[in-house]
């Protein structure tokens, strides 16, 4: 047994959360949603069994009614946890059991009204506060099941007592408060549909609002005409890039591309020819880098490309990949016999350069490729 004790009180490596917390709820999402669901209707029927051990010891319920009852909700109440942990249910449309669990409180309350004379007076009160407090879980269909099943309930449980004792059952009273429930249950809901529907509209209100919010960061972040990212947001890549690298002391790569000839393009073709040539190179560009890289629009007609963890040799296939894709590209589908290429410079950041001085270089050497001839890529030493 001492060895128990300690294995309470560890950790879940991956985030750091109690061991029996995560035996107890099950791993999150969809498990651990339902199991709080049913943990939060505890104190409930823990008072309702507290309500009735003191009926039985006031001798006001007999001792068998006490243990059928309490049997009845803690065999419930097992059966569902064991399904919601398990992740039986996780993948269906409703894993949560909402509606199965309102139906059984609802049992719960007809069964007790049933069996025991003095809790009849609340049976109404209970269910409403079952619908009440479970309505928003449901669909329209399921609350209306629920509601007008529970009226069912309790007219047949009304029936079966004042068959079986007709002189112990008062049906002018209890007919009242069937009555009274009828009136009162429909009422609760319409009030709760109510609810939903403005508990509904926030709920899109705050989709649409965090829709525009994710629209407006990546308008923030991205060059409107290219979709790449805009220089503002690569110089944050770029500081990022080297606070990592001063811990991790990797290199990484950085690349200034420039379209060759663009102004050229511009003056013989027109600017919406050389807006679609800045799209066109884009899109290759995107295709040609891998998904840790990162490309800009770094102005005008020429891009940033952020390489991490790449040393000098990668980085000059992936231009190279880059440059034959240029190359094979139609461009002569904007203007005739239109051709494209580009020139780059690349650099080798370490962890002893400054990150302006390693774009100084990379700039340098992009000049150098188009002293040379241009449609190159050439390495800053």
């Amino acid at each position: 047994m001492a060895d128990l004790n300690p294995s309470f009180s560890q950790t879940h490596p991956a985030d750091g959360e109690p061991t029996l917390v995560r035996a107890v709820l099950g791993p999150a999402g969809t498990v651990r949603q339902g199991v709080k669901r049913l943990l939060w209707m505890l104190p409930a029927y823990a008072f309702a069994m507290a309500l009735m051990a003191c009926a039985v010891l006031l001798q006001r319920v007999q001792v068998w009614q006490g243990w059928v009852l309490a049997g009845y909700m803690l065999c419930g109440l097992s059966c569902f946890y064991a399904v919601l942990r398990t992740g039986l249910v996780a993948h269906r449309p409703e894993p949560t059991l909402a509606f199965p669990q309102v139906l059984f409180s609802l049992t719960t309350v007809c069964l007790s009204y049933a069996m025991i004379e003095s809790s009849r007076g609340m049976a109404l009160e209970w269910m409403c506060l079952i619908l009440v407090f479970d309505m928003r879980r449901l669909t329209g269909r399921q609350a209306q099941l629920a509601t007008f099943g529970g009226l069912g309930l309790l007219v047949a449980m009304l029936l079966f007592t004042w068959w079986l004792n007709p002189a112990a059952t008062n049906l002018q009273v209890a007919l009242a408060s069937i009555a009274t429930a009828s009136l009162t249950m429909p009422t609760v809901l319409i009030v709760t549909k109510v609810g939903r529907r403005l508990h509904q509209r926030r709920l899109d209100q705050r989709a649409a609002l965090a829709t525009a919010l994710e629209q407006l960061h990546a308008l923030s972040i991205r060059d409107g005409l290219t979709q790449l990212f805009n220089r503002r947001h690569m110089l944050n890549l770029l500081d990022d890039e080297v606070r990592r690298q001063q811990r991790s002391r990797r290199a990484f790569c950085v690349a200034i591309l420039d379209i060759d000839f663009f102004k050229r393009v511009n003056d013989q073709h027109g600017h919406a020819v050389g807006d679609a040539v800045l799209r066109d190179f884009a899109t290759l560009a995107r295709g040609a880098f891998s998904g840790s890289d990162a490309v800009a629009r770094w102005g005008g007609e020429e891009f940033l490309v952020l390489m991490p963890e790449a040393d000098q040799w990668h980085a000059m296939q992936r231009l190279e990949r880059l440059r034959q894709a240029v190359r094979q590209h139609d461009w002569s589908v904007h203007a005739p016999n239109l051709a494209i290429t580009f020139s780059a410079g690349v650099r080798e950041h370490t962890p002893d350069d400054a990150l302006t001085q390693s774009l100084e270089h990379a700039d340098r050497a992009l000049y150098k490729a188009k002293a040379q001839g241009r449609d190159r890529a050439i390495a800053s030493t």
